[in-house]
């Protein structure tokens, strides 16, 4: 059975193929606004950045989970690289995120003049909170499709994506 997650992705990798073919415009965005507050910290209760802290199209929160996924700690240019997205624009969002507290930076042991991302606990908690909102998003944009529904979505979906 597919989850709400994949089907998700599915949707967005379609809307980027036809991104990639000129027809963005054809298609409607699925999703809806975040059902979370933003993150608050010294620069206001919308950080930096305004209530969707979307500079250069990198939220604080899709990074704080980015971040969540490599507990070993990740480089900021490999983080850049992994999210599209140029270094400088990386560091904007990542330098926000150390003086709100949620990610520290430490010497990469394999290479001393590199340094790594890590999640404080204050990060930790927020990255799940940001999986858990995701989660319920998703479960109430997918409600109204039976597994069935789902599943057929995802092929075609598939289907779309592979031609």
């Amino acid at each position: 059975m597919i989850t709400n997650l994949e089907l998700f992705q599915k949707y967005m990798q379609f809307r980027k193929t036809m991104h990639r073919h000129g027809k963005e415009g054809c298609i409607p965005p699925m999703g809806m606004p975040p059902v979370h507050p933003p993150m608050h910290g010294p620069h206001g209760p919308h950080g930096h950045h305004g209530p969707h802290m979307r500079p250069h199209g990198m939220s604080r929160e899709r990074l704080l989970v980015l971040i969540d996924e490599h507990p070993e700690g990740i480089r900021q240019k490999d983080l850049a690289m992994e999210e599209g997205i140029n270094a400088s624009s990386t560091s904007e969002v990542v330098n926000r995120l150390e003086e709100d507290g949620y990610v520290v930076r430490t010497v990469d042991e394999t290479d001393r003049r590199a340094t790594l991302l890590h999640l404080t606990e204050l990060g930790k908690a927020r990255a799940a909170e940001i999986r858990d909102e995701k989660e319920a998003m998703l479960e109430e944009l997918f409600s109204p499709l039976n597994p069935s529904e789902k599943e057929t979505l995802a092929e075609l979906l598939d289907k779309l994506n592979n031609r």
